[in-house]
């Protein structure tokens, strides 16, 4: 699969579901991920790792036995995913909202870490479920990293949760803010 190309047609096809045109950058992917001792991490949940930026770095990151959980609701990346990773991961062709059943699914007690390449807005019918099962993860110690290309919209989105802002990456197109939770 040429990632750009298929990015870029994602993109053109559904653009609130794919929020850029193009992956995102290495220095992005290297920004989410700073700051986080992954000596204490041994499970991981990615959302919409798309083409497998931050899977590339999260993986470089963590111990070989972390357990590291893949959900994308996109089959061309799910399928890419799976050949790229190999046994190292567990990839789930599901929607984000499902994060406490494949949870369960997989036999994973508790979440040390989410890290969401998901777009900041998404649709209504998830968005509520998606935020309560993140609310109740923070709650109980996971770390949840994400990032928006439009900070006013994420602290809407975002309200009543106690984010901080942990970076901004301007070699990355377009540019984004990494904001984190713990």
């Amino acid at each position: 699969m040429k990632t750009n190309l298929q990015f870029a047609l994602n993109f053109l096809r559904r653009p609130a579901q794919n929020a850029s045109l193009v992956p995102s950058s290495t220095s992005a992917s290297k920004a989410m991920l700073d700051g986080i001792d992954f000596s204490a991490i041994h499970s991981i949940v990615e959302l919409g790792p798309g083409t497998g930026v931050f899977t590339r770095e999260i993986l470089r990151r963590c111990a070989a036995d972390t357990k590291v959980l893949l959900i994308e609701i996109e089959n061309v990346y799910a399928a890419f995913l799976k050949r790229q990773f190999g046994g190292r991961v567990i990839v789930e062709h599901s929607s984000a909202h499902l994060l406490d059943v494949l949870i369960e699914k997989h036999g994973l007690e508790k979440i040390d870490l989410i890290v969401s390449g998901l777009p900041v807005a998404l649709p209504q019918e998830i968005r509520g479920s998606f935020l309560q099962s993140i609310r109740a993860h923070t709650e109980r110690g996971t770390q949840f990293r994400f990032f928006t290309y439009n900070p006013p919209l994420m602290r809407r989105m975002y309200r009543g949760f106690s984010i901080r802002k942990l970076s901004v990456v301007y070699r990355n197109f377009p540019p984004l803010w990494v904001y984190g939770i713990h």
